[in-house]
């Protein structure tokens, strides 16, 4: 096996070492390339300074020699900007198509965590926002004076993105649940081959499926509580065991609980492309950190041929090199605005994204004769999901948690707990071994029609965060939000048997368990999520931004993912669908690959 037959802007890590797999069976053949130098030691000691990066690099990233060889005469069939769950959707979907396409995903940061924080011990909490989370824009002052908005939450800048940081709710919107969408999107995620491939690769779960002791008797009985009592609850429409991605992909794996993260998966893909590359049955998938786009270059024919990076300037000559946008709705349309000036007339005028309430409760186990609690730590997790009478949509993330020993079980929660940033606290706990606590995240959408809330240039000098970001709150989000907030109280009551006597809520000022519900304007959580619409799919003169290829009018060979391009935000979560896209995107393009006209028909599922 050798590379010889691969050019030099493809290379393969010269020192492999065979993955755990490999060490098994046959004897693994020997590498071609020479021993490192100064092998253990001899004749003189090694080198004394590694760092995360470098031993990251020599295995799995690209190496300045190479970098100079893709600048100089680099050609692939895609630039995925961007190493989030879209980037890995698309580039996992295209490979398993033609293993032979050439890719390189460009990062702008560098390696940091190998999974979600979860996974790891319980002192990688501290991880959780601060310095991990940059801005990449400027913040209004409306914005910011709104208490219950306040800001907008940032982007994870390593590799992996927010995958490492992510709740793991993953439902699947219905087709009424999707307003706006233009009919391309719609006919897309009817195609029997839409949800199924974008919850394999997401591992997603029910609760009610991960098949350990934690999520057992607890989660049978909000289960039923919740789909019993549903029109009780102002609004509701379903409720459901939580949909999450936190499955394992061995049958025979007894880890139940995993929270899914792109660093692993993404490394195994290059893993296993490397093989094929080695085997002649594949192309290497070409990772770059630390690398950030500026701008793309347009000529007049509506191809991008030039990529303009802080590492250097990326260029091509033909018409084949696709470039897909998988950073986030707010840096894509950065990118876009930066890059294309007829994309000002639409892109980031509209913004949307989900608004939160976080309501913490408990109930006497006494009070419900259906539950015998168990005496280990028990956890349970329903999505509710409703409408405001206006149409415009809320859900409730609900995490039920019985913890007969608080100290002893406090790794295990943290691990298992479905909604880290929601989760219950020590102190709520340690007194509530006779309650169940219940902790729900309620999240509402802003209205798509708001001229209030956009993204817009400013005069920064650093294209990769000159924009002014605003939201802002009409009357119809105030209105939905006043009834979410009414309608986590009355689930809640229903879990609780409806015995409101017994219930008692979280004071976060006082940091005590009360009877009166706490004040409205301590439960409103400022910080927006899963932001969107900034570039939506549909016409030019309806506002769009982008064709039914995902493509910015007059541009034929860049293509955008993720929540971009919604043109409403729903209250689901939207990582589920976002994948699902990005799977479509790929099998579009890898179907098509040498249409240069970018006209593309859409596939059968």
């Amino acid at each position: 096996m050798t590379e010889a037959h691969l050019p030099d802007y493809l290379t393969i890590p010269s020192h492999c070492v065979p993955c755990f797999h490999d060490r098994i069976g046959d004897e693994f053949p020997p590498a071609t390339a020479a021993l490192p130098p100064k092998p253990g030691g001899y004749p003189v000691p090694g080198i004394q300074s590694p760092s995360s990066t470098s031993v990251m690099a020599k295995d799995y990233f690209v190496s300045d020699a190479t970098w100079a060889n893709i600048l100089d005469h680099g050609r692939f069939d895609y630039i995925v900007v961007g190493s989030g769950v879209t980037a890995l959707a698309f580039i996992n979907e295209a490979l398993r198509l033609d293993p032979h396409c050439k890719i390189l995903c460009l990062e702008r940061g560098g390696f940091w965590l190998p999974t979600h924080f979860q996974n790891l011990p319980l002192p990688f909490k501290m991880v959780l926002g601060g310095p991990s989370e940059t801005f990449p824009w400027t913040l209004s002052r409306k914005t910011f004076e709104i208490p219950e908005v306040g800001y907008c939450h940032g982007s994870c800048p390593f590799f992996g993105g927010r995958s490492t940081f992510w709740s793991a709710w993953c439902p699947q919107p219905s087709v009424g649940l999707m307003r706006g969408f233009p009919e391309s999107m719609i006919k897309t995620t009817e195609k029997k081959n839409f949800w199924e491939p974008a919850k394999k690769l997401l591992h997603v779960t029910p609760a009610n499926k991960i098949g350990d002791t934690i999520f057992a008797k607890l989660q049978e009985y909000i289960d039923t509580a919740l789909q019993n009592g549903v029109k009780r609850i102002t609004g509701a429409d379903t409720a459901e065991p939580a949909p999450l991605a936190v499955g394992n992909p061995s049958p025979r794996s007894t880890l139940r609980f995993d929270k899914f993260s792109v660093p692993g998966p993404m490394l195994e893909i290059e893993e296993n492309q490397r093989k094929a590359a080695l085997a002649n049955k594949g192309s290497p998938l070409e990772l770059m950190n630390n690398c950030k786009l500026i701008k793309m270059e347009k000529e007049d024919d509506g191809y991008v041929r030039v990529l303009e990076t802080d590492k250097g300037v990326l260029s091509w000559t033909d018409n084949n090199t696709k470039v897909i946008l998988c950073a986030g709705a707010i840096p894509n349309a950065t990118l876009l605005l930066n890059s294309f000036p007829e994309c000002r007339e639409t892109v980031g005028k509209r913004l949307t994204g989900h608004f939160l309430t976080h309501i913490a409760a408990r109930c006497p186990i006494a009070n419900l004769p259906n539950y015998t609690p168990s005496d280990k730590l028990e956890i349970g997790a329903n999505y509710v999901a409703g409408k405001d009478t206006s149409g415009k949509q809320y859900h409730i993330q609900i995490t039920a948690i019985h913890s007969p020993d608080p100290a002893g079980d406090a790794d295990d929660a943290a691990r298992e707990c479905p909604d880290y940033a929601a989760a219950a606290t020590y102190e709520q706990l340690k007194d509530s071994k006779d309650y169940i606590v219940f902790v729900c995240a309620t999240l509402g959408e802003f209205t798509e029609q708001n001229p209030d809330n956009y993204i817009k240039l400013n005069e920064g000098k650093d294209p990769t965060s000159n924009v002014n970001l605003q939201f802002t709150l009409t009357d119809e989000d105030r209105a939905l939000w006043d009834r979410m907030d009414k309608a986590t109280y009355d689930a809640i009551e229903v879990m609780s048997n409806q015995n409101k006597q017994g219930i008692e809520y979280w004071d976060s000022i006082k940091g005590r368990w009360q009877s009166a519900k706490p004040k409205v304007e301590t439960i409103r959580v400022p910080g927006v999520v899963h932001e969107a619409s900034t570039a939506f799919v549909g016409p030019k003169e309806q506002g769009g931004s982008l064709d039914e290829q995902y493509r910015p009018h007059g541009v034929k060979n860049v293509h955008v993912t993720g929540g971009a391009l919604f043109p409403s935000a729903g209250s689901w979560n939207p990582t589920l669908t976002m994948c699902g896209f990005a799977q479509d995107l790929a099998r579009k393009l890898v179907q098509n690959r040498g249409q240069s006209d970018g006209s593309y028909p859409i596939m059968d599922g």
